[in-house]
């Protein structure tokens, strides 16, 4: 009894610092919903019972209890705990007993657990080749029917016959935009294989304003018109091929990519049961991708070399948007089956594979800048 008085006295203010004060866990970006005041309270019987003197108790013969609990968060709002007892003027002088001798019972153990809500897989390595098919290197230009065409207009669009592209200068943010963007389309070339490319012309004299400079303008683009509309399970391959010459003569911020968008039915293309994909192997101005501010989801190894994934809603249209940032930059030239890319993303759920291909293309998203590039593109969707 004398000894568990002395106990409840010495360590009751110890107690306070035992619990966390300001501890806060946050889960999907949000802070937990519950807000409550945790109360300690320490009692013993009173110390004007207490004789002045008292033997030292050995350790063994305390009496230890240790409880531990486990949550997924704690509350923002701080932890109170309360001391009851007499003033410490009052209290008779008494001999100490050593700190190795006093029992433990008044603390409390918090084991934190580490919440695996909202957690995020990370992909396994997969095998590809980041090795470039000279064949296209040998493309040489072929007549067509469609000549050589400048697209300035800011919702441009040329469908070229008998191939499966459109030539598209997709200026959606134009009324915010001071200059102009033009895609031009300049020819066909064909490798000795009998592939086809498509060679155009991105020329862009957009001015650097501070209100819009984070303002994507708009898209200029190879649109991919055939095989869409089909399952991903029954598309064999999107072999793909960007090459480019970027010459920026003021300061430039935009991104080459890939932009694709799967759905549960063949014929959506803007709702919010779509996904959006996007893969940007170049980019310049510091651009980044919708969710970059929240860091990464997963990681990948395709084509060759490392990727982070980012993931965020388009605010505009509410569609998700998951994003594939490669670590490093391709210098001019990509080539890959990007269904590849497709099947990491099934494979991780982000899509059933019973999904929808409904838009497939290969361009470059416009902020600002006075730039000509001129590119060479093969796409196509093989069932």
């Amino acid at each position: 009894m004398k000894s568990q008085l002395l106990t409840l006295v010495a360590l009751s203010p110890l107690a306070a610092y035992a619990l966390p004060q300001h501890a806060r866990r946050h889960g999907c970006g949000k802070p937990a919903s519950s807000s409550t005041t945790t109360t300690v309270i320490t009692t013993g019987i009173l110390l004007t019972d207490i004789p002045s003197t008292f033997s030292v108790i050995p350790l063994e013969s305390l009496q230890t209890t240790t409880r531990t609990f486990t949550t997924d968060y704690i509350t923002e709002e701080p932890t109170t705990t309360v001391t009851t007892g007499l003033p410490l003027s009052e209290i008779p002088s008494f001999t100490a007993v050593p700190a190795t001798s006093l029992p433990t019972s008044t603390f409390t153990t918090f084991t934190l657990a580490t919440s695996t809500e909202g957690g995020y897989p990370v992909a396994s390595p997969t095998t590809a080749s980041k090795a470039i098919d000279a064949t296209y290197a040998k493309a040489t230009q072929i007549a067509f029917k469609v000549a050589a065409k400048q697209q300035c207009g800011n919702n441009d669009r040329l469908v070229l016959p008998g191939m499966p592209w459109t030539v598209a200068n997709s200026m959606y943010n134009a009324d915010q935009m001071v200059g102009k963007q033009c895609t031009n389309f300049d020819g066909i070339l064909q490798t000795t294989d009998g592939t086809k490319v498509v060679e155009w012309t991105s020329v862009t004299d957009v001015e650097l304003v501070e209100d819009t400079k984070d303002l994507c303008k708009g898209y200029t683009n190879i649109g991919i018109g055939v095989n869409l509309k089909k399952q991903l399970k029954d598309i064999k391959s999107i072999p793909a091929y960007y090459k480019w010459d970027r010459t920026n003569t003021t300061e430039f911020r935009g991104s080459n990519l890939f932009d694709f968008i799967t759905a549960p039915t063949p014929d959506d293309t803007t709702s919010t049961a779509t996904s959006e994909f996007m893969l940007w192997i170049r980019n310049w101005g510091n651009q980044v991708p919708i969710g970059y501010s929240r860091g990464p989801v997963a990681t990948f190894d395709l084509f060759g070399t490392s990727w982070k994934l980012y993931e965020g809603k388009n605010p505009a249209s509410g569609v998700t948007v998951r994003s594939m940032l490669v670590d490093e930059n391709y210098d001019g030239e990509f080539q890959g089956d990007l269904k590849t890319w497709l099947d990491a993303m099934v494979q991780k759920g982000y899509i059933p594979d019973s999904d929808y291909v409904t838009v497939g293309n290969a361009g470059t998203e416009i902020f600002y800048g006075n730039a000509v590039m001129n590119a060479t593109v093969a796409l196509d969707i093989k069932v």
